[in-house]
This record gives structure tokens, C-alpha cells and sequence, in this order.
């Protein structure tokens, strides 16, 4: 069932659209996550600027669901995953990790989209009268009393969209994935690091005077941690993998993911994160969150690609 569930996505031009989609879905993942638990638990420091990251989830998450359905042999199917027509009943097929990940992407967009509407609020930005009521919820679930709840929830939302295509691609027929379950793990920690990276460059170029330089300097801390864990991650998958390893390591797969992901994506990133006076301060923010999301991109089409053109 699973199997048929993925091959649902229309080939042969499957893997490029789908890598895209996994590309920026984890960016619109990743950037609520982060924002989220820190707003909720990132402690008493200056967060201004950090609601900034909700502009990058909304704004890509319709992209990814536009994509994922125009993909769909059968476009209709991403409805009746979650309704059925003939009964008129909500579906939810705890069995079917595509059932799951339809209604994982619409509660999310419910997230992303009352937390926008707290970014637009305290930016002071298309503040329509008919919708104070609106802004004044969304800005009691962030400030209120219901803040920690709210945003751990979301936060959770957060990390299973960030996982599900992972989790889809696990369950398939193909040696190769479901070989390890580490896909989703690989794909989550990916997506915090691409996700804070394009929060980063946001609020770089969003930056006026000094006021957002504490919490460019806080995401900056935890990509730099991130890195090193994803580094690790890479290792212990392509071992996971076994025989089929060589799928990812072997001829051109071999040299993008560990000269294009591992050092181009990663390891020049943390140099740049460590020795920021090598190009000053900001270009090298600027370059290593630009590295960071190249290497985010390649390793997605490594071990999409890579188990693919095996067979």
C-alpha cells in the first residue's frame, strides 16, 4: 500500500519536483520550528525580529502543497485521503502515512497561518479593521497565557511535516529506503538548519541599526550546533544503509554528498560561523546560511536520486 501510495507521484520527472518540494518544505518547517520553541523556551534574551520567520512558512508552504498535489497522478486523491465522498465522513487512515501527512499539512497551514498573522501585527504591516479580532487571537496565543501550548503544538506540526515526505519515502518498495528509518531524522535535522539559515538571511537584510543582532547571534548558535549534528547524522545514515550504501556514496552521488553536502554545505559553513573575521561578520553570515542551503538542496537529490537511478 505504501508503495503505491509514493508512486502516486507522477514519473519520470518525479524526483525533481518532489526534491524541490522536500527543499522547500523543510524551509517552511525548520524556520517555524526553531522561531516556535524559542519564543516558547529560548529564555530571556531579545527576540526581536524572530516572529520574521512565520513571513518564510507561509510564504512557502502553499508552494509546497501546490506542488505535491499538481504532482499526483490522481490530483483528486489528496481530498479523499482526508474526506470521503460517497459518506461524506472526515477519513483519517492512522495506517496510510499519505492520509496522515495531508491532514499533518493542513493543521500546520492552520499554525503558519494565525502566526502570520502575529508577524504582520507586530510589524504593523496590513492591519485590516475587519480583522482585529483575528490579530488579537493570534497575538494572545503568542503572548498570553495559552502561549507555551500554543507554540509547542505547533512546533510539534512543525517537525511531523517536516518528516512525513521521509517517512512516505521509508515505507516504499525500494531497497534502498527503506533500508534505515533514518530518512526522517535526516530530512528534520536538515530542515532546521535550512529553515534558521533563511531566517538569518531575513533578518540580515531586515536588519535596522542593531536591533535584531541578538537573535541573528542566537539562530547563528544553533546552526553552528546543528551542523555538526547533521554531519554526524550523514555518517551514521550512509552506514545504516548497508549494502545499499553505495547508492549515495558511489561516482558522482559519492562527490555531492560528501564534497557538496558534507564540506561545501557544512564544514565551509561552520569555518565561515567559527572564523567570521575570514570575510567579516556579515558576509560571512551572508555566504555560510547561502552554503548551508545549497548542501540542503544536494542532499535531498542525493538520497532521492541516488537509490533511484540504482534501479
Amino acid at each position: 500500500m505504501y508503495s503505491y501510495e509514493l508512486m502516486q507521484l507522477k514519473s519520470p520527472d518525479f524526483p525533481f519536483i518532489i526534491i524541490f518540494d522536500l527543499f522547500i518544505g523543510g524551509i517552511a518547517a525548520g524556520a517555524f520550528l526553531v522561531t516556535a520553541l524559542l519564543l516558547a523556551f529560548g529564555g530571556k534574551f531579545n527576540k526581536a525580529g524572530l516572529h520574521r520567520a512565520y513571513y518564510v512558512t507561509m510564504g512557502l508552504l502553499p508552494i509546497y502543497g501546490l506542488l505535491l498535489i499538481l504532482k499526483l497522478d490522481k490530483k483528486e486523491r489528496f481530498v479523499n485521503v482526508m474526506w470521503q465522498f460517497r459518506d461524506g465522513n472526515i477519513m483519517i487512515n492512522w495506517d496510510s502515512p499519505m492520509s496522515l501527512g495531508a491532514w499533518v499539512l493542513n493543521v500546520f497551514g492552520v499554525f503558519a497561518l494565525v502566526s502570520v498573522l502575529y508577524a504582520l501585527k507586530k510589524d504593523n504591516l496590513l492591519q485590516f479593521s475587519w480583522a482585529k479580532k483575528l490579530y488579537a487571537i493570534a497575538t494572545y496565543l503568542h503572548e498570553g497565557k495559552l502561549a507555551k501550548v500554543y507554540l509547542s503544538v505547533g512546533a510539534f506540526f512543525a517537525a511531523w511535516f517536516s518528516m512525513y515526505l521521509g517517512i512516505l519515502v521509508t515505507t516504499s518498495s525500494l531497497p534502498a529506503w527503506n533500508a534505515t528509518p533514518l530518512i526522517p531524522t535526516l530530512w528534520i535535522i536538515s530542515a532546521v538548519i535550512t529553515g534558521v539559515s533563511v531566517v538569518i538571511l531575513l533578518l540580515l537584510f531586515t536588519n535596522r541599526g542593531s536591533q535584531l543582532d541578538e537573535s541573528i547571534q542566537r539562530l547563528d548558535n544553533i546552526v553552528k550546533s546543528v551542523i555538526v549534528l547533521n554531519i554526524a547524522m550523514i555518517i551514521v545514515f550512509v552506514i545504516a544503509l548497508g549494502q545499499w550504501s553505495e547508492t549515495v556514496t558511489r561516482d558522482i552521488f559519492g562527490i555531492l554528498l560528501w564534497g557538496g553536502v558534507v564540506v561545501v554545505g557544512l564544514l565551509v559553513p561552520l569555518l565561515l560561523k567559527l572564523k567570521p573575521n575570514l570575510l567579516g561578520v556579515k558576509n560571512s553570515l551572508i555566504f555560510s546560511s547561502v552554503l548551508v542551503l545549497v548542501g540542503g538542496f544536494i542532499l535531498r537529490y542525493v538520497v532521492m536520486i541516488g537509490p533511484m537511478s540504482f534501479w
